[in-house]
């Protein structure tokens, strides 16, 4: 399916099933995905080989580049790794209750633990990717591979009702895509968005 459009489309990617936290022989970042994420990032890749894309970006994550790598060998794109796209640090180390640290911190954008990144910067982050797609890419399609919760942010500054919930309960993979429109980024589809 080829793209005419004339004006920037992005999907965002959440990144396929990776190995669990804590793995023994696996650094947090350097996690690859399970014989199940694999699968399904060759099934993404299948599900957009028809349709035109301009660039693919990713995290700098293991989890997040192997995700996009089949789709990007069909298309003959570079994954061009982007730091801003890796996921929200909630804390540089192990917090007993991480859950209930990250409902804290999508009640208070402000709050982070000690050392942590909080919602508010890391939506400042996304955004500022989110501008960069704008400006480099005036038309066509652009992927973009992430991470849960960077992503629901990225969404929550565009619809505020979406929160701690959604990212709770966001498959993986998930795409979510966004047009340009009016002068500015709307959202036109993905998993778990439900009407007001």
């Amino acid at each position: 399916m080829a793209s005419d459009n004339a004006s920037p489309i992005a999907l965002l990617v959440r990144h396929a099933e990776p190995v669990g936290p804590g793995t023994e022989g696996f650094d947090e970042n350097e996690r690859p995905l399970t014989a199940k994420g694999s699968l399904d990032a060759r099934s993404l890749a299948d599900s957009y080989a028809s349709h035109s894309m301009e660039a693919i970006y990713s995290s700098p994550y293991l989890r997040a580049i192997e995700t996009v790598t089949p789709l990007a060998k069909r298309k003959g794109l570079p994954v061009r790794k982007t730091d801003d796209l890796r996921e929200r640090m909630l804390s540089p180390v192990a917090l007993p209750d991480w859950e209930r640290e990250i409902k804290r911190s999508w009640i208070d954008f402000d709050y982070a633990p000690p050392g942590g990144e909080s919602s508010r910067v890391a939506q400042a982050r996304i955004a500022g990717v989110l501008t960069r797609v704008r400006r480099d890419h005036a038309i066509g399609t652009v992927l973009l591979a992430s991470h849960g919760n960077l992503i629901s942010l990225a969404l929550n500054a565009l619809e505020p009702r979406i929160g701690f919930d959604f990212w709770k309960t966001m498959p993986m993979p998930a795409v979510y895509r966004l047009e340009w429109t009016a002068g500015e980024w709307r959202i036109v589809s993905g998993p778990n968005l439900r009407s007001p």
